[in-house]
């Protein structure tokens, strides 16, 4: 087949994809900052050349640097109709800031000195020293704080006639009484009735800085709008705490049947968790900027978050990752394992061949596909008022690290490796067997919609929408190709999406944080890409073969070739009918395990006699049903030919000796009852002696003493004779009835216990005998699991 049309095919999807989602972007999401050319670390000095203007520099700072990105003020815009006036005006930059907050050594959260925001253009939009409030100060008058207001605003970049004359606002505090001067915006680009500008603060008369603000009458309204996102968000945390307990049941269950293996997951453990602690290391400074922890400081608050979501959080989903991925695997194995080959190949570093090559490109390509996908919808929704909020966006914590592409693709394949291997590994599978592969589908996307954020997050339920959509794709792409080409899709719709405001940045060092997920998402492709064309694939061979799931294969080889020993043993020994030769017959065989050692059988002689044996083939298992079976088939042989006692035995003994190399030890008792001259002729090798009951219901042991069968070349058979009368039983029987054990202690049954059920069982019929005896068997040993095989024959003479 010729790869080339399929290959670039391929490679133009991902192009095309990644086109679509640079340029779609600036339209989904209006409010991304048209020029951003300031780094984090270029915020930091901007907002350290501005803090001298309040005050000190603090010695030894705790410096905290967050994207901040203000979601309330970003819908407030949304309402404005003039977007071109709107986005020439300084609010457009005030929605998506650096905020850079210094603390001194040892301060507690809320308690910091300096805080400044920094806009992506470079401009400082506010600029806040914090006196505690016990701190005295003289008060000012109004007109000595005018002056000083207004000249720090010149100082700071403002035209003070876009502004209306200040009021202002008075708050006394335990020390000293506090001033605010706010100055209106003329230029009213949110509407007269959405009021917004700059505020000058004094604490006392100590100028303390200068901050944006906006009143909102629909505040309340926009605040009540966000909750269910908010509510979301939290049960997107505890959803691995309650998918743990769903998820380990089945582990349990498959591990303890040694049907699961654990390596595999414990290297999918180590990556997951490994990327949540470095991503964790990468971003908690900033991420821990509003939690405030008792009477800890604002730097061991970042220590004591960070350790307890080591503990507790990020265990989970990795260990959630790993039970997904063990049981998955086993379920997909059992029909879907070529889906896995690609995957599996990466961690047995054996990624050169077609199979990884090509899973690969397909993945990199629908993952930077999807995205554009869902930024088209967004466009195209935009008429009934949806638009993308760029505050979700900015949000989660990867944003605010010194490395943030760098920190999303930790964070990215931490949770995609749990979200991924549950909906698509554990849960698709199990449900397709349930219920088709249609409603599986179904339900999967439902699981992969509500166990994470979705990729672009929106007003209302619209967000969800995103998220089916996503992962209705996934579900698709899975069903379709394989689990590498679904993950590196999954990801890749995860990372894009998120690194296309770096990616689009004007700063260099931006647009290399925007391209490392991306270099991350092709790295399976990097490794790979000279093999697109090669013929050879990844194939499972059975060295290659997990080791639990070579146990499994095993274990149904032993069970089909013990099943088809039993059907064949159990085509040997007979099925005797209720009466042969006039005598009523009983029998029964309970085998030990699938393949037993006993044998039994009663054949009728032309002269009217009944040839009877019973025999042991030491142990149980293959090894003893094979040696039984010769032994069956020699005796039924034997009989046609020369029945009597002392030539039966030797035979045996000849053919066991020859055969069974292994020398398994194998005892024999034969007789022959005659009923017209009603005597009994027997002898044992090495076998336990039969019982006669007479009418009465008395119970006398026939005693034959000899070596078993094959302990030497020839034998001395010592025969004997005893006279019957009419009525009487005859039980024969194996050692495993005799020697069945209890499962508290090693008490056997025994020769007395055995006796006493004969005489109490006595008056019955044979089935009543037989049956007598094995519930009194069964009631000693409690129902536990037989050591040996058992076996019982019993003759009623008329």
């Amino acid at each position: 087949m010729r790869r080339w049309p399929i290959l670039i095919g391929w490679i133009l999807t991902a192009a095309a994809g990644i086109a679509a989602a640079v340029a779609v972007f600036p339209r989904a999401f209006a409010f991304y900052p048209e020029s951003w050319t300031v780094t984090r670390q270029r915020a930091i000095e901007i907002a350290r050349e501005g803090f001298p203007k309040l005050g000190e520099a603090v010695d030894d700072p705790y410096v905290v640097v967050e994207l901040h990105d203000n979601v309330l003020l970003e819908h407030q815009m949304r309402r404005v109709r003039d977007r071109d006036a709107l986005l020439a005006s300084p609010l457009a930059e005030l929605a998506h800031v650096w905020r850079v907050t210094v603390y001194k050594p040892g301060a507690v959260p809320g308690e910091w000195t300096y805080r400044s925001t920094v806009s992506p253009s470079g401009k400082l939009t506010s600029l806040e020293l914090n006196l505690p409030r016990e701190e005295e100060a003289e008060p000012i008058d109004s007109a000595r704080a005018r002056g000083e207001a207004d000249r720090f605003l010149a100082d700071m970049g403002f035209d003070l006639t876009d502004f209306e004359e200040p009021t202002e606002r008075r708050v006394d505090r335990e020390a000293r009484t506090d001033l605010t001067m706010r100055y209106r915006d003329r230029r009213g680009v949110l509407g007269d009735d959405v009021p917004y500008g700059v505020e000058v603060t004094f604490a006392g008369d100590r100028l303390t800085g200068f901050d944006r603000w906006v009143d909102d009458p629909q505040r309340a309204a926009l605040l009540e709008s966000f909750q269910v996102t908010v509510l979301l968000s939290n049960a997107w945390i505890m959803v691995p705490f309650l998918l743990f307990v769903f998820v380990a049941v089945p582990f349990l269950r498959r591990y303890h049947a040694g049907e699961i293996g654990v390596r595999r997951a414990v290297q999918v453990f180590a990556i997951a968790f490994a990327a949540g602690v470095l991503h964790l290391a990468l971003a908690a400074v900033a991420a821990t900027e509003n939690v405030t922890w008792g009477p800890l400081s604002r730097q061991q608050v970042t220590w004591a978050w960070t350790i307890q979501l080591s503990i507790f959080w990020f265990p989970t989903v990795s260990l959630l990752a790993a039970l997904a991925w063990s049981v998955g695997e086993a379920r997909c194995r059992e029909g879907w394992g070529h889906k896995l080959a690609a995957f599996d190949a990466l961690f047995q570093r054996r990624w050169r061949n077609g199979t990884v090559a090509r899973s690969a490109l397909r993945g990199f390509a629908l993952g930077m596909a999807l995205p554009a996908f869902l930024l088209l919808v967004l466009v195209a929704l935009r008429p009934l008022g949806v638009e993308g909020t760029m505050g979700f966006l900015f949000g989660p914590w990867w944003h605010h690290a010194a490395w943030p592409g760098l920190t999303l693709t930790l964070f990215s394949v931490m949770v995609r490796l749990y979200i991924d291997l549950f909906a698509l590994l554990f849960l698709l599978p199990w449900a397709v067997r349930r219920f088709g592969t249609w409603p599986a589908a179904a339900l999967a996307a439902a699981a992969y919609t509500f166990l994470f954020w979705p990729p672009i997050a929106t007003d209302g339920f619209w967000f969800l929408l995103f998220g089916a959509l996503r992962a209705a794709a996934l579900v698709a792409i899975f069903l379709r190709y394989d689990l590498l080409t679904a993950l590196v899709a999954s990801i890749g719709s995860e990372v894009v999406i998120q690194a296309l405001p770096f990616l689009l940045a004007d700063a260099p060092f931006l647009v290399v944080q925007g391209l490392l997920p991306l270099a991350a998402m092709a790295a399976p492709l990097a490794l790979s890409a000279r093999y697109l064309r090669s013929h050879e694939e990844f194939v499972y061979r059975w060295e290659d073969v997990p080791p639990h799931v070579r146990r499994i294969a095993e274990r149904e080889r032993h069970r089909v070739e013990l099943e088809t020993a039993r059907r064949i043993q159990s085509s040997i020994l007979p099925e005797l009918p209720p009466q042969l030769a006039g005598i009523e017959l009983a029998h029964c065989y309970l085998p030990a395990t699938e393949v037993g050692g006993d044998f039994y059988d009663v054949l009728a002689l032309d002269d009217g006699r009944l040839a009877v044996a019973v025999g042991d083939v030491a142990g149980h298992g293959v090894s003893s049903g094979l040696i039984m079976s010769m032994a069956k088939s020699t005796l039924a042989l034997q009989v046609t030919v020369d029945p009597d006692v002392e030539a039966v035995l030797t035979t045996l003994n000849r053919t066991v000796y020859q055969s069974a190399r292994l020398r398994l030890l194998t005892t024999l008792c034969y007789a022959l009852v005659d009923r017209t001259n009603l005597d009994l002729t027997w002898a044992s090798a090495g076998h336990l002696g039969p019982y006669r009951i007479d009418a009465e219901g008395r119970v006398e042991g026939l005693i034959a003493e000899s070596y078993p069968l094959g302990v030497r070349g020839s034998m001395s058979v010592t025969l004997r004779k005893t006279r019957l009368a009419p009525g009487d039983r005859l039980f024969l029987y194996s050692d495993g009835v005799v020697e069945a054990r209890r499962e508290a202690d090693d008490e056997i049954f025994g020769f007395a216990r055995l006796e006493e059920s004969l005489r109490r069982h006595a008056g019955k019929s044979v089935e009543g005998l037989r049956d007598g005896v094995l519930e009194d068997v069964e009631r000693f040993t409690g129902g536990g699991e037989r050591d040996d095989d058992q076996t019982i024959l019993v003759l009623r003479l008329p």
